[in-house]
């Protein structure tokens, strides 16, 4: 009885074994005739409309830039603003001044200011905004 029960078993793993090659294969015939080879550039694109939704017909409303849109920051602020060096990284040669008006941080480097600051050193400086974040322009002790 346990003889027929280990050929039942080879029997039924063998089953197992040719169902599972039936079912790649199957799966290698729909990729294969699912494939993007032999089609032109056209029939590869994909578009995204304003509401990100993926389509294969190019939107109808196009955006029109603003002369706005191209425009660069803002100029440097005009005015003297007060602060205190917030941070300063002495082997770097950078560090941060906190506005006493606006409570906001702007990046300095004192190799390109030409003066060595101090950590909690009062200042007055002017400063511009870059891709990077404020950084100072002029700079008095």
């Amino acid at each position: 009885m346990a003889k027929n029960q280990l050929t039942f078993n080879k029997k039924e793993r063998a089953k197992k074994q040719q169902q599972k090659k039936q079912e790649k294969l199957e799966k290698k015939a729909l990729n294969k005739s699912n494939n993007n080879k032999g089609k032109s550039l056209e029939e590869m694109f994909a578009y995204v409309d304003e509401f990100g939704n993926i389509s294969n017909t190019p939107p109808e409303r196009r955006y029109e830039f603003k002369e706005e849109d191209l425009q660069r920051p803002a100029d440097p602020i005009e005015e003297f603003r007060h602060g205190k060096v917030s941070y300063y990284n002495e082997t770097g040669h950078y560090g941060f001044i906190r506005d006493n008006l606006t409570r906001e941080t702007v990046y300095f480097n004192d190799r390109l200011v030409g003066v060595t600051l101090q950590l909690d050193q009062k200042v007055k400086f002017k400063y511009i905004r870059t891709k990077q974040g404020n950084q100072i322009s002029e700079i008095e002790l």
